[in-house]
């Protein structure tokens, strides 16, 4: 049996997720009365805790739903991200004194982060999880983060790509002694395969299950993260914890070759931006192109949206009418006679990320972005509290460091996603990857709902990447004139450059599917 794909028979729930771990939580939650809300945050708390550098309860993310009840046209967004602290300070506070903690990432040619206690935004991952068990779920928090918990306390296998991480992060996890003693094992970060024990962890998650997420927005968890990240040089105040809220938006939702994507819209950039790529390409019959045609419109439509992501969304307050803009027939037309004439009818960022599927036999489907950037090297003393940096990446800060006003939410490429059809398909899908995020859920998508593939085989089939001057392939992809760029990167295998895509679906014949990326150490599971 195709290990991706189960009988309607035999399973009536599908997850994919980060490490094999968390998508066991998942099934394990589901197993025992819960539904896919419930699963995707007991996914969301384990990914937490097994792949610790993409992820944080420090951290924060989105979730989009679809409730069965909504039919194939209707979903929600939980917005948890990450807002800028620092209520009630004054305005010396801010600015790291002129000089915040830099360091140089050993990721590709080097990437310029900004870490420390400076570098932390308020994380909203607590309050995002309670959210979404209020709204959608059947289980108390406490129940769904009791496999974490476990996992934390009794250990896991550290997986391939978070090892990896841990080397690249070598710098920022030597930062302090506390964070030291969590990621580091005989004078060396952990690596891929050693054992892992995160028990302050443990205990704090535990005690979050029993006393709600007051006890960090509120309580005495909260105050003491914010009393360190103040006397390290942070911004974190009380005030910014306890009038931290997780937002329910209207997801940006649009058609697409018969079917209806819903994704995250503004004030976040990542879906307008993927949605944008999509109108583009949706005026051509990209099954029936010869390969180079095909690439040329994927390329171009990824290159001019990308310019735009990093051109236009600037404000957050102005960028629901910049998407509607960028969206609009008229700019699309444009953007078309740019790559192939009139058509007919009509540095990449931080990698830190980690994405989770859910789908049961309700209909109900549960998308899950997450990041924590690249981590700021900030472990909070006495609970495993890993904290973001995201103040520190400028992607996510284009108005520079610190320039936000506090409580404003940062700007973010993320974005669940959840495709649905009149004939009962329903998939749902999203990826880390910063830049690539939009055009590796884009290429699996159309290999979805136009080349009609399995899950499996969308997910792994081979992609390509255009940005600036830049045009990125791997083996097997469709490839354009490269003449065309100034800068070509090929890649003989899969790799994690082009995104970690990790999805899951309930076919309208009932069956069941997930896969989980292979260029990332993700797992799936089914119940």
């Amino acid at each position: 049996m195709d290990l991706t794909a189960y009988s309607s028979e035999e399973t009536s729930f599908a997850a994919s997720a980060g490490t094999h771990y968390a998508a066991e939580a998942a099934a394990e939650v589901y197993r025992t009365g819960g539904n896919a809300a419930d699963a995707a945050v007991a996914a969301a708390a384990a990914v937490a805790v097994t792949e610790p550098l993409m992820s944080s309860v420090g951290g924060g993310g989105f979730a989009l739903v679809r409730p069965p009840e909504m039919g194939s046209g209707g979903a929600e967004l939980i917005d948890y991200y990450d807002c800028m602290p620092g209520k009630g300070l004054p305005p010396s506070a801010f600015g790291a004194g002129g000089s915040p903690t830099t360091v140089i990432l050993k990721y590709g040619a080097g990437v310029k982060s900004i870490v420390g206690a400076a570098s932390c935004a308020v994380p909203g991952s607590l309050r995002g999880w309670e959210l979404l068990l209020s709204r959608h779920g059947r289980f108390t928090l406490r129940e769904t983060l009791a496999p974490a918990v476990r996992l934390a306390r009794e250990g896991f296998r550290l997986g391939k790509t978070s090892g990896m991480w841990c080397e690249v992060a070598e710098e920022v996890l030597r930062l302090t002694d506390e964070t030291k003693k969590n990621f580091f094992t005989d004078g060396r970060p952990y690596r891929e395969g050693d054992e892992i024990r995160f028990l302050e962890l443990a205990d704090t998650l535990e005690s979050v299950g029993e006393e709600g997420a007051d006890l960090f927005y509120e309580g005495e968890l909260g105050r003491r993260t914010s009393s360190y990240i103040l006397s390290e040089g942070g911004v974190i105040t009380e005030e910014d914890l306890a009038t931290y809220e997780a937002i329910v938006r209207v997801p940006l939702s649009f058609a697409y070759s018969g079917s209806i994507v819903h994704t995250n819209g503004p004030p976040a950039a990542g879906g307008p931006t993927l949605a944008q790529m999509a109108r583009v390409i949706s005026a051509y019959d990209l099954a029936s192109l010869p390969d180079a045609d095909y690439a040329k419109i994927l390329a171009g439509a990824m290159k001019y949206a990308l310019e735009d992501r990093e051109r236009a969304y600037t404000e957050i307050a102005e960028n629901a009418k910049v998407a509607e803009r960028l969206m609009g027939e008229e700019y699309v037309r444009a953007q078309r006679a740019r790559i192939l004439g009139p058509a007919p009818g009509g540095a990449f960022g931080s990698p830190h990320t980690t994405h989770l599927s859910c789908v049961d036999a309700s209909g109900l489907a549960v998308s899950i972005t997450a990041s924590m950037g690249y981590g700021s090297g900030i472990v909070i003393p006495g609970t495993g509290i890993p904290m973001n940096n995201t103040l520190g990446e400028p992607e996510l800060n284009p108005k520079g460091f610190h320039a936000l006003t506090p409580g404003e939410r940062l700007i973010s490429s993320m974005s669940p996603t959840v495709i649905s059809s009149p004939d009962g398909d329903l998939v749902s899908l999203g990826s880390p990857g910063a830049s690539r995020i939009p055009t590796a859920i884009l290429q699996t998508l159309i290999n979805v709902v136009v080349f009609g593939l399995p899950l499996e085989a969308a997910v792994s089939a081979p992609r390509l990447h255009a940005e600036g001057d830049l045009f990125a392939y791997e083996s097997g992809a469709s490839k354009p004139d490269l003449s065309a760029y100034e800068r070509v990167l090929a890649y003989d295998e899969p790799s994690m450059f082009f995104g970690g895509v990790n999805a899951a679906r309930r076919t309208p014949e009932g069956v069941f599917e997930a896969a989980a990326d292979p260029r990332r150490a993700g797992g799936m599971a089914f119940a």
